[in-house]
């Protein structure tokens, strides 16, 4: 008889632990069938039916179903205060308002572009062409008027045939094309000097009586003077003052090309350099070299060539003269 009590007990328990045993769905699909054995603010530990206990699942891997079940099978006030806060989330469960919407990405359509005035033509329709236009026609008669500078030719007709819309682009190329033109040195012609002959009572011959020929001539060479040939007439300085010109390379490299030479040409054999600087006045027949901050100019002192380092930013005036007026 006592054997057969001790089995209905332990049916019975069984048939009790059976039926407070739950099942607590988890995140990943999983599910937990046993009892609730203990909770922490880091999880839960639950007991299977085998008597095993599992290790303890966090509060991110229940579900809302686990944790209403779990609210329902809390017992003391420690487990009901940790289930607590999540008692709203199971009363209300997120509706399909809440849930993430699906971003559907639509193609962006450029805007299409205007069609009138297409080409060259399309400069004239706005204020950004025509400030390119003015800009470039500016450019052009810069350009000419550097060209004369260079070329040595008429500013005037450079830069009027420059100012010819469209077709003025071609001046400043072929007269940068045409060579340096160096005006002839100025000739003075003096008048022949009239003689001037004294006439006196002793050197003209008394009316009605010819003088005799051999003293005629020698009176006549006598009262001549010699013939005085006419002095050369020097070409005028040349003159760049610093108020009106960049001394710089470029400068002296163009204006001065002809004086780069060992041996100069026709036009600047009889021509020196005379340079006034903060230094004093230095006078060369060749610059020897130049950098982009000095000058080298051959000199003459006492019969002997020497090289004069002139700095740029010192030279006042520069003089393009004959070498017999210096």
């Amino acid at each position: 008889m006592r054997r057969i009590v001790i089995i209905l007990l332990c049916w019975t328990a069984m048939l009790a632990a059976v039926a407070t045993a739950g099942t607590f769905p988890l995140a990943d699909g999983s599910k937990i069938v046993g009892t609730l054995e203990a909770i922490n603010e880091n999880g839960v530990v639950f007991q299977l039916d085998s008597g095993e206990y599992l290790p303890r699942v966090g509060w991110d891997k229940l579900t809302t179903d686990a944790l209403k079940e779990l609210i329902a099978e809390a017992k003391t006030d420690n487990e009901r205060a940790l289930l607590e806060p999540f008692r709203p989330l199971v009363e209300n469960p997120a509706s399909e308002s809440g849930q993430r919407k699906e971003i559907v990405i639509k193609p962006i359509l450029p805007p299409d572009r205007p069609k009138r005035g297409e080409g060259i033509l399309a400069l004239v329709d706005s204020p950004v062409g025509w400030l390119i236009m003015l800009v470039l026609y500016g450019a052009n008669l810069f350009a000419a008027y550097e060209v004369s500078i260079y070329r040595r030719q008429p500013a005037a007709r450079v830069c009027g045939l420059a100012a010819i819309p469209f077709f003025g682009v071609l001046s400043p190329i072929i007269h940068g094309a045409m060579p340096t033109h160096i005006p002839p040195p100025e000739i003075l012609v003096t008048a022949p000097v009239q003689e001037a002959a004294e006439t006196g009572p002793e050197a003209a011959p008394s009316e009605g009586a010819p003088a005799p020929a051999g003293e005629a001539v020698a009176r006549a060479n006598e009262a001549a003077p010699p013939a005085v040939a006419p002095a050369p007439v020097l070409p005028e300085p040349v003159v760049f003052q610093r108020r009106d010109y960049s001394f710089n390379r470029r400068f002296f490299e163009t204006k001065f090309a002809g004086f780069f030479r060992v041996i100069p040409s026709e036009a600047e054999k009889d021509l020196v350099l005379v340079i006034k600087a903060a230094r004093g006045e230095f006078v060369g027949r060749r610059i020897s070299r130049i950098t982009p901050n000095e000058l080298y100019l051959e000199v003459v002192k006492n019969n002997v060539s020497a090289e004069e380092m002139i700095p740029l930013v010192e030279i006042v005036e520069v003089q393009i003269r004959h070498r017999d007026t210096v």
